[in-house]
């Protein structure tokens, strides 16, 4: 039989667009533009420990940054109504314990933070590392940005905040997603879930995990395959592809964000 669909009709009043770890706008800036270009409302929130200038990432944790979610979306539902939660990495499980217990409108979900990925050379899966050594070793430098595009990468790479990664930070987004595996079951919002089988830092079998374990009837939850892009969908490769894909999935026209899909200039200036 056939799930009952629940896939609402019309766009949502607003969107909230949650960033990844140690990240910021500029990880979906052209998503961005192309809400606007639509005129769809959002707000766009940085973390605690999130907001620079560095070289270090501070230290912080999942539920400070978890009570600025909160408080966006408290903020976006009284004054647009429905609200759809589009998150990137760590900002996708971020939007995925939101879900758990508020009443978003719909979720898309870029390369959502279920797992780090895991390479036979490493031995133990990253976690277990994270979880000892990172107990000793406060920050990591930060390695080269995850865009196969290397001009966007470059741009990135001007952008971001931070030179290091934070431990005790990354460790928190794991005991985060210890959590969100265990409320998936309660998530029924209607789900986009975008992910990149060349996705350098999270590992794709978290995406297919949540495809199925999601309590989201199978009628309105999809899974769309990347095979170019790495990890930071919104601004590489194929970032039309995944703009389209969302703006779509929110019942918005892409082709009044034609401009922004087919603009290549700087990311922000």
């Amino acid at each position: 039989m056939t799930p009952e669909t629940s896939r609402p009709s019309g766009p949502p009043g607003a969107c909230l667009v949650l960033h990844g770890l140690g990240g910021g706008r500029h990880e979906f800036e052209p998503l961005l533009q192309a809400l606007s270009a639509v005129g769809m409302p959002f707000e766009a929130p940085v973390y605690p420990g999130h907001e620079g200038p560095g070289p270090h990432m501070p230290r912080s944790s999942w539920p400070e940054w978890f009570a600025v979610v909160q408080s966006s979306f408290d903020r976006l539902q009284e004054c647009h109504g429905s609200v759809a939660v589009i998150g990137f990495s760590t900002g996708g499980t971020l939007a995925l314990h939101l879900a758990a217990s508020a009443p978003v409108d719909r979720l898309a979900l870029m390369a959502p933070f279920l797992a780090i990925r895991h390479r036979w050379y490493y031995g133990f899966r990253p976690e277990v590392y994270l979880g000892t050594l990172g107990r000793i070793i406060r920050r990591v430098p930060r390695r080269q940005s995850a865009v196969s595009d290397p001009v966007r990468r470059k741009e990135i790479e001007r952008l971001l905040a931070f030179q290091t990664f934070n431990l005790a930070a990354a460790r928190s987004a794991v005991a985060l997603i210890r959590l969100v595996r265990n409320e998936a079951h309660r998530i029924t919002a209607p789900t986009l879930i975008v992910q990149s089988r060349r996705d350098a830092i999270v590992d794709p079998i978290g995406a297919q995990w949540l495809d199925h374990h999601l309590g989201t009837p199978e009628a309105d939850r999809s899974l769309v395959w990347l095979d170019r892009s790495d990890h930071l969908l919104a601004v590489d490769v194929e970032r039309e592809t995944v703009i389209r894909q969302i703006l779509e999935f929110l019942g918005l026209d892409p082709q009044d964000a034609r401009d922004v899909l087919l603009d290549s200039s700087p990311l922000l200036g």
